[in-house]
């Protein structure tokens, strides 16, 4: 640890820039590698892997909700880690189960092994990845937080895109083997050294202050110094674990995340199927999803500077506006151009939910005990995650379309566009404050 932090300390004092942006870019390899196991690389895989070993579709599918439920288990343990043991160590640990897990999947010949290597995968993708590196960059931003988490994010659909490219690149001129054993290279390469050797947990831990501010005057009373830094979300202001759960908004946002991620994961899971169901090609539904990362990665960052200038409640719910919109637009693909649109939309939707979600979170309840919050809050996203591609695969089974699906999906997502307007930021019974034998309140 010494170590690492003098080559913090050393680089700080070298750099022209605030050393937050390298915490920035570290983390964000790690959620660059998450990416490895997301649902249009599993969509790669899952026909030659039917064509080669028998597998069923369902079979194979079911290894997400396996990873989500996995996930769902472990979500408050990986949060509680995070505070008591800190990113780096959490990161670190889990870019290496994640390697292991990807390339361990080029021997994974039965579905017992295939499912224990894939859902250990998820859950890295579902919670101490992305948590994880939301966390470190809100210690070390607050007026800029908005744009430092879109940048992770950025960096989130940039591995989306790479690895659905290189899966398909590479089963296609050598074999599923060499497919998975490529991803996991990738991610040892990229993820694993830069969260060992360049995170590092706070600005404190090497001498600096959030956004690069600059220590207050010390002629200044405690008020008047509050006011010189600027800062809106100190370390002061954090919440506890037990002061969240008791707040209304915590449990808003909660249900928020369960029917945010319900919704779109039940879209994408079954978009390639439905896309194939309206008469286009494989090339022109892979390219429609191409198109969702690209735009997903561009708008991380529009989303990111949105929220540092409106409140984060209203930039929600003009996610679930556009999950709503995008949704009922769906009900209309019948041409490719209709499924470039709509796959624009859902990657404007895709990035806003990640990006807005992190920072609402770290707004509303400060740093101290975000990764424990966090932690808690997933399971009901995960809950959304688990649950929407099962409830679309019933209803299409029962009907034979997705029409009714889309209408339901797009419904629900209207409807939360209003209620996640009643998430206000909380506010905190002011604590007592004793000095010598006089209470202060």
């Amino acid at each position: 640890m010494v170590d690492r932090l003098s080559v913090a300390s050393k680089l700080k004092n070298i750099l022209p820039f605030y050393y937050g942006w390298v915490v920035v870019g570290a983390s964000g390899t790690a959620v660059f590698a998450r990416m490895a196991p997301n649902i249009t690389t599993l969509t790669i895989f899952i026909f030659p892997l039917s064509q080669q070993f028998g597998w069923s579709r369902t079979l194979i599918s079911g290894s997400v909700s396996a990873g989500a439920l996995a996930a769902l288990v472990l979500s408050p343990a990986i949060g509680w880690a995070i505070d008591r043991y800190g990113v780096r160590p959490v990161l670190v640990v889990s870019m290496v189960v994640l390697g292991l897990a990807m390339t361990s999947l080029a021997w994974a010949t039965m579905p017992l092994t295939f499912y224990l290597a894939f859902a250990a995968a998820r859950v890295v993708f579902h919670t101490p990845a992305p948590i994880g590196a939301s966390t470190v960059v809100s210690r070390w931003f607050i007026k800029k937080r908005g744009r430092a988490i879109g940048v992770i994010f950025l960096c989130g659909a940039i591995g989306g895109l790479v690895f659905t490219v290189l899966a398909a690149q590479m089963i296609e001129h050598f074999s599923i083997k060499a497919a998975w054993l490529s991803l996991g290279i990738v991610v040892f390469a990229v993820a694993v050294a830069p969260a060992m050797f360049l995170v590092a947990e706070r600005p404190a831990d090497i001498g600096l202050l959030p956004d690069d501010d600059q220590p207050p005057r010390p002629d200044l009373d405690s008020n008047e110094r509050a006011v010189s830094n600027g800062n809106v979300s100190l370390d002061e202001d954090s919440w506890t674990v037990a002061e969240t759960l008791k707040t209304r908004s915590f449990w808003i946002l909660f249900l928020m995340g369960m029917a945010m991620l319900g919704v779109s994961t039940g879209n994408n899971v079954h978009i390639g199927a439905f896309y194939r169901d309206q008469g286009l090609t494989l090339t022109s539904s892979a390219a429609a999803l191409g198109l969702g990362w690209v735009v997903s990665a561009f708008s991380s960052i529009i989303w990111g500077r949105v929220l540092e200038r409106i409140e984060s409640r209203y930039a929600y719910s003009i996610a679930f506006l556009a999950l709503g919109v995008s949704t009922l637009f769906l009900l209309t693909v019948d041409s490719p151009g209709r499924a470039f649109m709509a796959a624009g939309m859902i990657g404007i939707t895709s990035s806003g939910s990640n990006v807005v979600m992190s920072i609402m979170y770290a707004n509303y309840y400060g740093r101290n005990s975000l990764g424990r919050i966090r932690g808690i809050s997933e399971t009901g996203v995960l809950i959304g995650q688990a649950a929407g591609p099962l409830v679309v695969g019933v209803l299409f089974d029962s009907r034979g379309s997705y029409s009714f699906v889309f209408l339901l999906f797009g419904g629900i997502a209207l409807a939360c566009c209003l209620i996640v307007l009643t998430a206000k930021p909380p506010v905190r019974p002011a604590r007592p404050l004793r000095t010598g034998q006089e209470t202060l309140i």
